[in-house]
């Protein structure tokens, strides 16, 4: 008879497929945070059509209320007002949920004010009148060198221009 060598039972597991395996686990990682990381473009994107239903419900709230309701920007943030007849002057909206002030997304700025085609200084005020028609704006929102349009006819229809 001839002795069978000794055959050592494993144990666990290799170096070598530990190492297999957290590489496998860093690439899958790895590939899923560019994916959940918002480029430039998603985020204007983003901050374009949150602007435009907040401009939207700006333009709603004046035909409800029956007056005038404007819209002001300093480039990075944004408020509504409110006509005060009574004392011919503006007044800052409280914030509700369609028409709240806030703040642009990180790295998201109002970079152009464009009203009847004219260029404006950031800070005037849009106003949407009590029967929801207004003077036709434009608002160019930028990251980066990517760029997204908001448009606004008389009517108070408005159209969004997103960046590729």
């Amino acid at each position: 008879m001839i002795p069978v060598p000794f055959q050592r039972q494993a144990l666990g597991f290799t170096l070598i497929e530990i190492l297999v395996v957290c590489a496998v686990v860093a690439v899958t990682l790895g590939l899923a945070m560019i994916k959940l990381d918002p480029s430039d473009s998603q985020r204007l994107n983003a901050a374009v059509e949150m602007l435009a239903g907040r401009l939207e419900a700006a333009r709603d709230e004046a035909v409800i209320r029956g007056e005038a309701v404007a819209f002001s920007s300093d480039g990075q943030g944004y408020q509504f007002w409110r006509a005060d007849t009574e004392h011919n002057a503006w007044v800052a909206l409280p914030d509700t949920d369609t028409v709240a002030s806030g703040r642009l997304a990180e790295g998201v700025v109002l970079s152009s004010l464009r009203v009847n085609g004219k260029s404006r200084p950031l800070g005037e005020r849009l106003i949407f009148s009590f029967s929801g028609l207004v003077e036709p704006f434009a608002l160019t929102l930028s990251i980066g060198s990517a760029t997204g349009d908001i448009r606004v006819d008389a009517l108070g229809r408005i159209n969004i221009h997103r960046a590729l």
